[in-house]
Protein backbone atom coordinates (compact mmCIF):
# COMPACT_ATOMS: atom_id res chain seq x y z
CA UNK A 1 0.00 0.00 0.00
CA UNK A 2 2.75 2.54 1.21
CA UNK A 3 4.42 2.43 -2.28
CA UNK A 4 1.62 2.72 -3.96
CA UNK A 5 0.89 6.20 -2.36
CA UNK A 6 3.96 7.47 -4.28
CA UNK A 7 3.05 5.55 -7.79
CA UNK A 8 2.48 9.13 -9.16
CA UNK A 9 5.88 10.14 -8.59
CA UNK A 10 9.17 8.60 -11.49
CA UNK A 11 11.37 7.11 -9.29
CA UNK A 12 14.60 8.61 -11.02
CA UNK A 13 12.71 12.26 -9.50
CA UNK A 14 13.17 11.25 -5.66
CA UNK A 15 16.30 10.80 -6.05
CA UNK A 16 17.25 13.74 -7.99
CA UNK A 17 15.34 15.87 -5.83
CA UNK A 18 16.62 14.57 -2.65
CA UNK A 19 20.23 15.10 -4.07
CA UNK A 20 19.43 18.57 -5.33
CA UNK A 21 18.40 19.28 -1.77
CA UNK A 22 20.64 17.60 0.42
CA UNK A 23 18.40 15.11 2.06
CA UNK A 24 18.24 11.51 1.91
CA UNK A 25 15.80 9.85 -0.84
CA UNK A 26 14.64 7.85 2.16
CA UNK A 27 13.19 10.83 4.27
CA UNK A 28 11.59 12.59 1.14
CA UNK A 29 9.43 9.20 0.17
CA UNK A 30 8.25 8.96 4.20
CA UNK A 31 6.98 12.95 3.70
CA UNK A 32 5.51 11.94 0.31
CA UNK A 33 3.81 9.27 1.96
CA UNK A 34 2.81 10.88 4.93
CA UNK A 35 1.51 13.86 2.51
CA UNK A 36 -0.60 10.92 0.45
CA UNK A 37 -1.76 9.31 3.44
CA UNK A 38 -2.96 12.54 5.44
CA UNK A 39 -4.97 13.48 2.19
CA UNK A 40 -6.68 9.92 2.07
CA UNK A 41 -7.61 10.29 5.94
CA UNK A 42 -8.89 14.08 5.76
CA UNK A 43 -11.10 14.52 3.79
CA UNK A 44 -10.26 12.30 1.35
CA UNK A 45 -8.89 12.70 -2.33
CA UNK A 46 -11.83 12.88 -3.97
CA UNK A 47 -13.64 15.06 -1.55
CA UNK A 48 -10.58 17.72 -1.04
CA UNK A 49 -10.09 18.04 -4.86
CA UNK A 50 -14.42 18.65 -5.29
CA UNK A 51 -13.82 21.04 -2.64
CA UNK A 52 -10.86 22.77 -4.14
CA UNK A 53 -12.73 23.02 -7.56
CA UNK A 54 -15.66 24.81 -5.40
CA UNK A 55 -13.36 27.10 -3.72
CA UNK A 56 -10.53 27.94 -6.61
CA UNK A 57 -12.47 29.14 -9.28
CA UNK A 58 -8.81 29.14 -11.40
CA UNK A 59 -9.58 25.30 -12.20
CA UNK A 60 -6.60 23.77 -10.05
CA UNK A 61 -7.33 20.67 -11.92
CA UNK A 62 -4.78 20.65 -14.67
CA UNK A 63 -4.92 17.10 -15.60
CA UNK A 64 -6.68 14.32 -13.94
CA UNK A 65 -6.31 10.81 -14.80
CA UNK A 66 -7.54 7.56 -13.51
CA UNK A 67 -4.63 7.39 -11.05
CA UNK A 68 -3.64 10.99 -10.01
CA UNK A 69 -4.25 14.34 -9.70
CA UNK A 70 -2.47 17.20 -10.92
CA UNK A 71 -2.96 20.59 -9.49
CA UNK A 72 -2.02 24.16 -9.15
CA UNK A 73 -3.06 25.20 -5.78
CA UNK A 74 -2.80 28.66 -3.55
CA UNK A 75 0.51 28.87 -1.34
CA UNK A 76 -1.51 28.93 2.37
CA UNK A 77 -3.03 25.07 1.10
CA UNK A 78 0.36 23.37 1.26
CA UNK A 79 1.77 25.53 4.29
CA UNK A 80 -1.79 24.04 5.80
CA UNK A 81 -0.24 20.42 5.04
CA UNK A 82 3.13 21.41 5.89
CA UNK A 83 2.33 22.33 9.62
CA UNK A 84 0.03 19.36 9.97
CA UNK A 85 2.59 16.57 9.13
CA UNK A 86 5.06 18.81 11.09
CA UNK A 87 7.38 19.36 7.85
CA UNK A 88 10.80 20.92 9.12
CA UNK A 89 11.41 23.98 5.93
CA UNK A 90 13.93 22.53 4.50
CA UNK A 91 12.38 19.03 3.56
CA UNK A 92 8.96 21.41 2.72
CA UNK A 93 11.29 22.40 0.06
CA UNK A 94 11.94 19.19 -1.21
CA UNK A 95 8.77 17.79 -1.44
CA UNK A 96 7.12 20.89 -3.10
CA UNK A 97 10.01 20.96 -5.69
CA UNK A 98 9.05 17.03 -6.29
CA UNK A 99 5.65 17.99 -6.54
CA UNK A 100 6.24 20.99 -8.78
CA UNK A 101 8.54 18.78 -10.90
CA UNK A 102 6.24 15.92 -11.36
CA UNK A 103 3.28 18.33 -12.01
CA UNK A 104 5.74 20.00 -14.82
CA UNK A 105 6.90 16.40 -16.42
CA UNK A 106 3.49 15.14 -17.28
CA UNK A 107 1.66 18.34 -17.58
CA UNK A 108 4.07 20.66 -19.15
CA UNK A 109 2.60 23.38 -16.61
CA UNK A 110 4.74 25.38 -14.47
CA UNK A 111 3.29 27.48 -10.96
CA UNK A 112 3.14 30.65 -10.45
CA UNK A 113 4.69 33.23 -7.36
CA UNK A 114 1.69 32.21 -5.34
CA UNK A 115 0.98 28.91 -6.00
CA UNK A 116 2.32 25.65 -5.25
CA UNK A 117 1.91 22.06 -7.43
CA UNK A 118 0.21 19.13 -5.62
CA UNK A 119 0.04 15.49 -7.24
CA UNK A 120 -2.18 13.43 -5.26
CA UNK A 121 -2.66 9.62 -6.06
CA UNK A 122 -6.09 8.51 -7.03
CA UNK A 123 -7.65 5.32 -4.59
Amino acid sequence: MTEALLAPFDEDLLATVAGRHDTDEATLRDLLRRHQQQVRDNPGVEDIVYEWRSQFHGQPVLRRTEDTYYLRLHTHVWDEFAAALDIPEASLHAVLDTHEEQLRRETGASVGDDERAMVLNRP
